[in-house]
């Protein structure tokens, strides 16, 4: 059953993060040959701000797909969260080191993807014309770049969240109350 919480999880996570994959699929945002450098600052930007709110949610997204009744559910998965990185951690920083490690596959699956099927060539047309673009965007290859790394940086975020999850459900009473008693210190 524990497999059947993490695929639900993965689903509300591809769900919940669709701006991610919007800003995903504009390559002006994403790519300095698209749309310069100041564009690319700002995608950058926007997209760190998404991964951090997706990763801070990831506990919510779990409890939405997989609750446990008065445990783990959508109100109380950020302060069972709180109480899991308290009292356990060194398992909290493996489940973030796990997604990351994940992300950082993303990166490189979506860096292969795109010398595979490349989304970006010279344009031919470039300095013929003032008007023409020195870069010309492939955008269905593009988009293919951008949906693999969408499915799996929302892998990495479902993977938190379903860690988390596990780890405040097998807490002990006593981590608990540790986590309990750091609450109210």
């Amino acid at each position: 059953m524990p497999f059947f919480a993490f695929l639900r999880t993965w689903l509300v996570s591809i769900v919940v993060c669709i701006p991610l994959l919007a800003l995903l699929l504009i390559p002006e945002l994403m790519r300095s040959r698209a749309g310069g450098e100041q564009l690319l600052m700002i995608g950058t930007l926007a997209l760190l701000g998404l991964l951090v709110a997706a990763f801070i949610l990831a506990p919510v997204m779990s409890a939405i797909a997989a609750p446990v009744a008065e445990r783990w559910t959508p109100r109380s998965a950020l302060s069972a969260t709180r109480a899991v990185w308290r009292s356990r951690t060194g398992q909290a920083w493996l489940a973030l080191g796990g997604a990351v490690l994940v992300y950082a596959a993303a990166q490189a699956v979506g860096y292969w993807v795109g010398a595979v099927v490349p989304s970006v060539r010279d344009n031919p047309a470039f300095g013929s014309g003032a008007s023409a673009a020195r870069w010309v965007i492939d955008y269905p290859a593009y988009a293919l770049q951008a949906v693999t790394i969408y499915a799996i940086t929302t892998l990495a975020v479902a993977w938190y969240g379903w860690r988390i999850r596990v780890i405040s459900l097998t807490a002990t009473p006593a981590d608990i109350r540790t986590g309990e008693l750091a609450a109210r210190a």
